[in-house]
């Protein structure tokens, strides 16, 4: 399987694709040529660090959909990049409520989005990329994390940390 992806893309833009992941790059986003890696990675990584995202990691029957890192050698865009993501397999209804959640890093903390477990695919976009977050010499990157986890696990491990689950986050009293 193919891990990480790097390219040179021009003004008028252009795409990387890997399995789970696509960035679209619109023409007119860049003045220059930019290099760009997108990579699939094996764990969070620990830079940034990952305190948000280790509540579901440390879940029973929580699933790792797909953990990615978009690096660049620019920080920001003239126009929005689309990044899609694959967030559940094909909806089959069940008894079970799943919570699939995208966590991104923002450059100063991840912001987590819930997806509905009906939904397939998520498409973010951005204008910019976060400091600190890239790989291989480059200054920027996202880090899109993206994890499923029953809900009643979600509830038990969050009320065992002190927390009040809302639904879609876990808050500290």
């Amino acid at each position: 399987m193919l891990k990480w992806l790097s390219a040179g893309l021009m003004p008028r833009g252009g795409a990387l694709t890997l399995p789970g992941i696509q960035v679209l790059i619109p023409p007119g986003a860049l003045v220059s040529s930019v290099r760009f890696r997108l990579e699939r990675l094996q764990a969070v990584p620990t830079s940034p660090p990952q305190n948000e995202v280790f509540f579901i990691q440390t879940l029973p029957e929580r699933e790792v959909v797909g953990i990615y890192r978009f690096s660049s050698g620019t920080t920001s865009f003239l126009k929005p990049i689309e990044v899609e993501l694959q967030v559940n397999p094909p909806y089959r209804p069940s008894s079970r409520i799943i919570k699939s959640v995208v966590y991104t890093w923002d450059g100063q903390g991840y912001v987590s989005t819930q997806v509905p477990s009906t939904r397939e695919r998520l498409v973010i976009t951005r204008l910019n990329m976060g400091l600190g977050a890239g790989a291989g010499g480059y200054p920027a990157g996202l880090v899109l994390v993206v994890l499923r986890a029953p809900e009643e696990n979600l509830w038990r491990e969050c009320q065992a940390r002190g927390g009040r689950w809302t639904g879609s986050s876990c808050e500290k009293r």
